[in-house]
């Protein structure tokens, strides 16, 4: 059996289709959601995108029962938002931006998230979604979980750049 080659081009696309997938919903509310239903909302894109990459079902009961699998699937949403976002903002900023709320004042978060581009704003408000998801459920540290997944993002993106130069010189 050949074994699958997941490339960072690949994880980003992933990480597309989550936030798509998020958005989507949060506009069929029709309205801006309160913190618990965008809660419920990012659990239901979590189920629906780890649902689609594994082979055991997961949805939003699995989510709140096992808190590894809770995490594991997290970590590969907001792994997977890193990659999208690679180009459009730097993960620190992303991360800084979303941990705004829960360190300054009302002020400053403002401020914070207004040095954002839109594109980048899309970013910041999934994964502050996906974070207190994850809090709410398992009582994560989002902080935790944002760093592990930005460092789950820059090993697979240094990864990849090292096989592509480590090919070039062998061919060389």
């Amino acid at each position: 059996m050949e074994a699958t080659v997941t490339t960072n081009e690949d994880r980003a696309q992933e990480g597309r289709t989550a936030l798509e997938h998020y958005e989507r919903a949060r506009a069929a509310l029709g309205r801006t959601p309160n913190r618990e239903e965008d809660v419920e909302l990012a659990l239901a894109t979590a189920a629906h995108v780890g649902d689609q990459q594994n082979d055991a079902q997961i949805t939003v009961a699995s989510l709140r029962a096992d808190r590894d699998e809770a995490v594991t699937v997290f970590l590969d949403l907001i792994s997977n938002a890193f990659h999208d976002a690679d180009g459009v903002v730097p993960p620190r900023m992303l991360i800084d931006t979303v941990l705004a709320e829960e360190t300054m004042t009302p002020v400053d978060v403002t401020y914070t998230w207004s040095r954002l581009t839109p594109e980048a704003r899309r970013h910041a408000a999934f994964l502050a979604a996906v974070g207190q998801a994850a809090a709410a459920c398992h009582d994560v540290y989002v902080q935790d979980l944002l760093e592990e997944g930005r460092a789950v993002f820059e090993d697979e993106a240094e990864e990849e750049r090292y096989k592509r130069l480590n090919s070039r010189r062998a061919g060389s």
